[in-house]
């Protein structure tokens, strides 16, 4: 009895450090809404600029899920497939995330090598000069998450796919890190092979498996390159244009005048039977064209060396063809559970190509026989998220003064053209209570900064002339500052006049602003992170009233290199020269010593404490992971305690264009930290029935309780069903055991354990 006593202490601990405190790192999915009033489905999933799709079964449940891999900050986002049948139905879960490797980069596609049911990572080398393919072997872990193991191989320098030469040595199959390669069973062996273009981008190269050759089935991964021309095709290497073989089993030759050889640029694809017929198709798609072209052979049957004879240039000519500038990428997998391969095309060059409508879904509507694609939108998921083209900067800010904390985003922008960006402020507006916040967005171009043409915009807020209100400071990429006083008094802010080039600071390339008293003179102080990975203090050396700097940072009293902070991080052996400080100064727990938090260029989080008076000497660097948060690259971020719960959220935007919101264990104020002994008792006024339970919950009251929250744990503290507004609970889809439910009305919680039979 005693026992059972101890271990259910254990458990409410548990419940109670999850309800009233905050786990670092952890996410919040607070409610946004678009401008029409609708409601962002997936509102903080990051944004995605070059986005690849793979399928793969992430809980084990037999039913394939989405990975969304985006090569801009090499960050995989999972997505729960549902199962509904003939419709899109996904859940974002990013804990599948986690699961991940850190090392995946460029491109990564999941196929089951092995076929035991567990999909592994095909990536791009993580060796530094060597290019080449990494495999991640699949298995699922304890909690039925899928998870990976690299793949060794003993008979090669690096852990790299490789084939054997004729004088005995195994090289690297080649494959280059702008390419998308495909990997599937090309001979129908029963083993997976892999197609990948050319050292010279020309020809596809062919590395048949020999795993089922040599009795291993589809265990191994034990290549031979037994095509230099599969398909018998050619690109141009100065081209888009694609010439097809006269002949079975003869290659293509380009003698166009002025064909002087090719050089790799970038070629994507993907294969699989369109039609069912037993032989390959393949979309095909180039750096230096907007469009993919599908290439088809007349003959059928299975066929590991097709020819392919009959070409679609504008793929798919029957509909709207694809038309992504610039760098298209196709993938085939179905995303609306019908059973039919359906397409999604996406932009494949980083950072100079579309950012806005990046996944181009084609609905694969044929019956039978040949796949026929029609465009059913051109924003597929992204539409449901917040997506503000690349270069997501935010900063909390009341702007109406309402006493809600509001957001604004500064961007990089969207994509107009290769050497235009439309870059603008956003403004998303506060629209819920002081304990539960929602967002709705209210202006696209807030204060139309977009007619500034300036790149990078980043916003800070502050009181710089001591009336009261906030100021307004915006940075853009090459370290100019503009400046708003804010007018507004005690009402809404209003901004008459923004001063460009304020004070004629040079606050860095890539500069993201702060404001704070660092050196504890009363006045409000600027602080800059910029690329190099440091950050820069100028001295307010004016009054209370009317702010003065120094614009140059290397001139005193300015201190270009403060608290000897750099960001910048090692990789393999050498300083990566990209470091993106992105600095917000905070104060914990009512505390007058002032703490500067910061991202880098790799998403890492810094919190550094001992700033005050000692801007000269080093900063204590507290942590440089903290949450394990992992957003992407060129990252910028903000904090505040938006839910009034005593504790600081952090809002962090990435270079895909998105925002994610989290929890940190931070103290902003502990007079409003709920503690276990504050805790009111609900027990005699509502009950949680039935208990036991097959198939749901419901909270029953005399009271009106249709305005509570009503969320479940596992007895590891873990929640299984998030909070979510009302009073009932469908718990038929959870494995028997003990959990314990969280129902709140009017911030008072009750927990109640239960038994799911």
């Amino acid at each position: 009895m005693q026992l059972m006593k101890v271990f259910w202490v254990l458990i409410l601990s548990l419940f109670f450090l999850e309800s009233f405190g905050q786990i670092a790192g952890e996410r919040l999915n607070v409610n946004v809404k678009r401008a029409d009033g609708s409601d962002f489905l997936i509102p903080w999933t990051g944004g995605m600029n070059n986005p690849q799709f793979s399928e793969a079964d992430f809980n084990n449940d037999g039913i394939m899920d989405l990975l969304v891999f985006d090569r801009t900050g090499n960050v995989p986002l999972t997505f729960i497939n549902n199962g509904t049948a003939n419709q899109i139905d996904y859940t974002f879960a990013p804990e599948y995330a986690k699961n991940f490797p850190n090392i995946i980069q460029s491109w990564a596609l999941m196929a089951d090598y092995n076929k035991d049911g567990a999909y592994d990572i095909f990536t791009y080398s993580n060796i530094p000069g060597i290019p080449g393919i990494e495999v991640h072997r699949g298995f699922f872990d304890a909690e039925n998450r899928l998870a990976f193991e690299l793949v060794r191989n003993f008979n090669n320098d690096f852990d790299l796919l490789s084939y054997p030469l004729s004088n005995g040595f195994e090289l690297e199959i080649y494959a280059a890190f702008v390419d998308i390669p495909s990997f599937l069973d090309v001979d129908v062996d029963g083993d997976m092979d892999v197609l990948n273009f050319s050292q010279a981008g020309d020809k596809i190269m062919y590395y048949e498996n020999q795993s089922a050759e040599m009795g291993y089935g589809s265990d191994s991964l034990i290549f031979l390159n037994t095509e230099e021309c599969w398909g018998y095709f050619i690109e141009s290497g100065t081209s888009a244009d694609i010439l097809l073989g006269d002949m079975d089993g003869e290659c293509a030759s380009f003698k166009m005048s002025g064909e002087k050889g090719n050089i790799h640029a970038g070629s994507t694809m993907a294969c699989w039977d369109n039609n069912g017929d037993g032989d390959w198709e393949i979309l095909v798609g180039d750096i230096t064209v907007n469009t993919l072209s599908f290439l088809s052979s007349s003959a059928t049957g299975v066929d590991e060396h097709p020819w392919f004879d009959q070409m679609d240039a504008t793929f798919p000519s029957y509909d709207a063809p694809i038309n992504i500038p610039v760098f298209p990428a196709p993938f085939v997998l179905d995303v609306n559970n019908d059973g039919r391969k359906d397409l999604i095309a996406s932009p494949n060059d980083q950072g100079a190509s579309l950012n806005v409508d990046v996944a181009w879904y084609y609905e694969n509507t044929t019956d039978s026989g040949e796949g026929v694609f029609n465009l059913r939108k051109q924003d597929f998921l992204v539409e449901d998220g917040i997506d503000l083209g690349q270069g997501a900067k935010p900063a909390f800010f009341d702007y109406n003064a309402d006493g809600l904390l509001d957001i604004v985003v500064g961007t990089d922008g969207y994509f107009v053209n290769l050497a235009s960006y439309d870059t603008r402020l956003v403004l998303f507006e506060n629209i819920g209570t002081a304990t539960q916040p929602e967002y709705q967005l209210i202006d696209e171009d807030w204060l139309n900064f977009s007619e500034y043409s300036d790149r990078d915009l980043a916003p800070v807020f502050g009181d710089l002339d001591g009336d009261g209100d906030e100021d307004m400071i915006v940075a853009q990429d090459q370290g100019r500052l503009f400046y708003a006083e804010n007018t507004g008094d005690d009402g809404p802010a209003v901004f008459n006049t923004i001063i460009p080039e304020y004070k004629s600071i040079q606050g860095g390339l890539e500069c993201v602003p702060a404001l704070g008293d660092l050196d504890g003179d009363g006045l409000v102080d600027i602080i800059t992170g910029y690329k190099q990975g440091r950050m820069a203090f100028f001295k307010n050396i004016g009054t209370a009233e009317v702010p003065e700097f120094e614009g140059d940072k290397s001139i005193a009293p300015n201190i270009d290199g403060m608290g000897g902070v750099d960001v910048r991080v090692e990789n393999f052996g050498t300083i990566d020269q990209r470091g993106y400080a992105s600095p917000k100064v905070f104060y914990m727990d009512g505390d007058t010593e002032p703490h500067i938090v910061s991202s880098n260029f790799f998403s890492n989080v810094y919190l550094f404490s001992d700033v005050m008076g000692n801007l000269e000497n080093d900063f204590t660097e507290v942590t440089n992971t903290y949450g394990d948060i992992d957003e992407g690259h060129q990252v910028g971020l903000d904090i505040a305690d938006v839910d009034m719960d005593g504790y600081y959220e952090l809002i962090v935007g990435n270079y895909r264009g998105g925002l994610s919101l989290f929890d940190t264990d931070w103290i902003a104020d502990a007079s409003l930290i709920v503690s276990v002994d504050d805790i009111p008792s609900l027990e005699e006024k509502i009950k949680i029935v039935p208990n036991p339970s097959t198939d749901y919950i419901e909270v029953i009251s005399e009271q009106d309780v249709s305005q509570g929250e009503i969320g479940l744990m596992d007895i590891n503290g873990r929640w299984v069903k998030p909070k979510n507004k009302g009073r009932s609970l469908q718990i038929d889809d959870l494995p028997s055991g003990i959990y314990i439910v969280a129902f709140t009305l009017a911030n008072e919680t009750i927990m109640e354990r239960i038994l799911k039979l």
